[in-house]
């Protein structure tokens, strides 16, 4: 009824609901679609005859795949191991989409408002060194949200052992286990320092490449005047890959690991998907701002905290009205004085 779990028909959280894996449950949700195990594409067939998906996994892919949207079409056009890893993380979070998006948007926006801050006037001036910076936040932050994302893919072909082992780690150790895969604490453990090996090369990437392209482009800009310097000097090679590396492995993994397990309570216990969404992106806003606060300092930039205060610019020819006081006089005219001493004589 409404009223069971405590949450009422308009209430945002509820008990947690549990996933069906049992073959029942399974062709109920088949009969309710109108589908067969052979009308599903064949990145995922063999799991759902194994067993290895639950009734709810397979509502939140035919919710997808029954609707004409950007999302479908991109997993239909993706080659087939990536559309298997796109799918898997569908179906452990449907807002993995909307959530990349959001991050990728934080970041960059955070990313320009450090660059106006660090640059100042001359911001526009500069304008190609801060989108070298700030699309390259914006890849790596997306590039971090696939990689710590929930999975839910299965029958990828592993060649050598370490891949097999690598495979049954988490993304996030925070993930609940499944069928066929019993995370112990050890995996967790395990899963962490993976991410950390490669979250630091995707830092090292993103790092190397922006000095790269900031040093190229601060030397055309000397071709043309020798004497022009930028207004933020561009880190070394060495210092932007490997400070943005240890940044991404330390800093950022520990927060996406923590995001990661609230939004497991938050999947769970929330009835809309907007509220889930709107208290993951409150944490996720928090998380950027977090991490902004030393990430510069990482890359071999100045630290934010050493930045001066933006002054917004008062717009040219624009004046402010001014307060007019008028000096009141608490003297006594000298008529009315006349009269004050007429009238007293008059009295008398």
């Amino acid at each position: 009824g409404d009223g069971q779990g405590g949450a009422g028909r308009w209430g945002l959280l509820r008990a947690a609901i549990p996933e069906q894996y049992d073959t029942f449950s399974i062709g109920a949700v088949l009969a309710e679609w109108m589908r067969t195990i052979a009308d599903l594409p064949a990145i995922l067939r063999q799991a759902v005859t194994l067993g290895l998906f639950s009734s709810a996994q397979l509502v939140r892919f035919f919710a997808m795949d029954v609707r004409p949207n950007v999302t479908r079409t991109v997993s239909r056009h993706l080659p087939p191991s990536l559309a298997r890893d796109f799918v898997g993380r569908l179906m452990a979070d449907p807002g993995f989409v909307q959530k990349a998006v959001l991050e990728s948007s934080i970041a960059a926006c955070a990313s320009l408002w450090y660059e106006y801050r660090a640059r100042g006037e001359r911001f526009k001036d500069e304008m190609d060194l801060v989108m070298i910076n700030t699309l390259g936040m914006a890849a790596a932050t997306c590039a971090t949200v696939w990689m710590v994302a929930p999975t839910r893919s299965y029958g990828s072909i592993q060649k050598f052992p370490w891949q097999q082992t690598l495979d049954g780690l988490p993304n996030c150790v925070f993930d609940a286990s499944g069928p066929l895969r019993q995370y112990s604490m050890q995996a967790r453990v395990g899963g962490f320092f993976a991410k950390l090996a490669e979250l630091s090369a995707v830092g090292a990437v993103t790092g190397g490449a922006t000095s790269i392209l900031s040093s190229a482009a601060v030397n055309l800009r000397q071709r043309a005047d020798p004497e022009w310097q930028p207004s933020v000097a561009v880190p070394t090679l060495g210092l932007a890959s490997g400070g943005l590396g240890a940044y991404f492995a330390t800093n950022a993994n520990t927060r996406y690991q923590l995001i990661g397990g609230l939004d497991r309570v938050l999947f769970a216990h929330t009835n809309y998907l907007w509220t889930y969404l709107l208290l993951s992106g409150g944490a996720r806003f928090a998380s950027q701002y977090v991490g902004e606060q030393t990430r510069p300092a990482w890359q071999g930039m100045p630290a934010p905290a050493s930045l001066a205060p933006v002054q917004i610019p008062r717009p040219a020819g624009l004046r402010l009205p001014r307060r007019i006081k008028k000096k009141v006089s608490k003297k006594v005219p000298k008529y009315q004085a006349v009269q004050q001493q007429q009238q007293q004589q008059q009295q008398q």
